[in-house]
């Protein structure tokens, strides 16, 4: 059930009457909550239901005894069984058959002739990444002291598997969510309007926005780049920088707006990513519950920065490589994490150059930070094609045509440049203009709130082309 069909909001409002009629009894609510995200899970595929029960269930148990046992040795094997759980299944599904064929085509260079063993076309659970990740991240917190762990069984399970989270993030902490499951429930008016307002933002983000452009500029230039223009195949990486950015913070404004209205807060995912001033700086704004992960959970673990300063680059880029990798089995996505690895290792190099020099005492001039925006966005664009396309000889297909110096532009409309206008306007201009917006609608009479609602949906229906899942719904 995709969060921008008519069918989820139907599914939503049953959810939230029968929640709050609910929410002063004890336990009651939880076990509520639970059986509406196994629900909400099962109509995608219920065969996967034992999957979550298991992984939620062997990280619960896992991190009780991590919580009673003192012995070092223990502790590391009960964090074993764990990881092996967790990263054993993401291998089995979606991995396995990835590093098979690329260890097999490996051994051929050297003469070795195999046949790749092939686990045959497995169906990958929806969301798994995300759950695997929110589940192992409560086990390591458990083990590091960070937190301590959970006696309610039933609160575990809902927190692994919360609904408006459970497709594609955030990648919540147990230690922000679960003991919200043990507050009193509470809805404000205002936090109310909020979540509505949050919900038809992400609903405008994905319909009018995302897959506006996907279906009539993005899919049709990465499919078949050679039938456009150097022009036209800038615009469409424009466009899909726009696209996958409408996408998921589309995706996590709805996620975040239905959490609020059962009375939870999730935490911000996406802050204006390319507004950002350099590398470092884009991936505090992008995907921030991913990127804080990858920092907690694999920098950290691989040693961060110690003794030499190698280690910094050395460790962000296997950070980053990791994290390619979760996004996907192919090696695009492996060479799109090394190359922000990379970047993040000449952006921090460059960093201690300036330290070194005492130029950062004086404060960057406009044109400066200027700059810094329009590099570290054309780096991301470009880091982008290769995360788009199918292969790395697509994404060189892509790229080529923005050297063919072909200037024609009969494939884009009027429509397509408009939305691309606004929405980068809109993301570039100053917060002080955008941030009265969300405040205003408070404000706004419930009756106005409701014309203004319907006419969204009217619109949007007009809008809206062929239904397309989240981009990282696929992850």
């Amino acid at each position: 059930m995709l969060f921008t069909n008519g069918n989820y909001f139907i599914f939503l409002a049953i959810i939230f009457f029968a929640y709050w009629l609910l929410a002063t009894k004890r336990s009651v609510p939880v076990v509520f909550l639970l059986a509406a995200s196994y629900y909400f899970y099962a109509l995608w595929n219920p065969k996967f239901l034992g999957l979550i029960f298991l992984l939620s269930s062997v990280d619960f148990v896992v991190a009780l005894g991590l919580g009673k046992l003192g012995s070092r040795a223990l502790r590391r094997l009960l964090v074993g069984v764990s990881l092996l759980t967790d990263i054993g299944v993401l291998i089995v599904f979606k991995y396995f058959n990835f590093f098979s064929v690329s260890l097999t085509e490996l051994l051929s260079h050297v003469g070795w002739r195999l046949s790749p063993i092939s686990l045959g076309n497995l169906i990958l659970p929806l969301g798994l990444s995300f759950i695997t990740f929110r589940s192992l991240s409560y086990v390591i917190d458990v083990y590091r002291g960070t937190i301590k762990p959970t006696s309610h069984y039933f609160d575990y399970l809902a927190f692994v598997a919360f609904f408006p989270t459970v497709i594609a993030g955030p990648v919540v902490r147990a230690a922000d969510l679960l003991p919200q499951f043990r507050a009193r429930p509470a809805l404000s008016s205002e936090q109310g309007a909020q979540a509505i307002f949050l919900i038809m933002l992400g609903l405008i983000k994905k319909i009018a926005i995302a897959d506006f452009l996907g279906n009539n500029l993005v899919d049709r230039v990465f499919d078949q780049p050679q039938l456009y223009s150097s022009l036209e195949t800038l615009a469409a990486i424009y466009g899909y920088a726009l696209q996958i950015y409408c996408d998921f913070s589309g995706y996590s404004d709805i996620a975040i707006g239905s959490a609020m209205l059962l009375g939870f807060k999730l935490p911000l995912n996406f802050d204006a990513p390319y507004r950002a001033g350099d590398l470092r700086d884009f991936w505090r704004r992008w995907h921030i519950s991913l990127s804080t992960w990858l920092f907690d959970y694999v920098f950290v673990s691989l040693g961060g920065l110690r003794k030499r300063r190698f280690n910094l680059y050395r460790n962000l880029v296997l950070t980053f490589l990791v994290g390619g990798l979760w996004h996907g089995a192919a090696w695009t996505f492996v060479i799109w994490g090394g190359l922000h690895g990379l970047g993040l290792s000449l952006n921090h190099w460059w960093a201690a150059r300036r330290r070194l020099s005492k130029s950062e005492r004086r404060a960057p001039k406009w044109w400066s930070k200027a700059f810094g925006i329009a590099v570290t966005f054309h780096f991301v664009c470009l880091t982008w094609v290769v995360f788009r396309a199918e292969d790395m000889a697509g994404a060189w297909q892509v790229l080529r045509r923005l050297g063919a110096l072909q200037f024609s532009t009969g494939n884009l409309s009027t429509s397509i440049l408009l939305v691309l206008a606004v929405a980068y306007l809109s993301h570039w201009s100053p917060k002080i203009l955008t941030g009265p917006i969300d405040k205003s609608w408070a404000w706004l009479p419930a009756p106005v709130q409701a014309a203004l609602i319907l006419c969204l949906a009217i619109g949007l229906y007009y809008v809206a082309g062929a239904e397309a899942q989240f981009i990282y719904g696929n992850f």
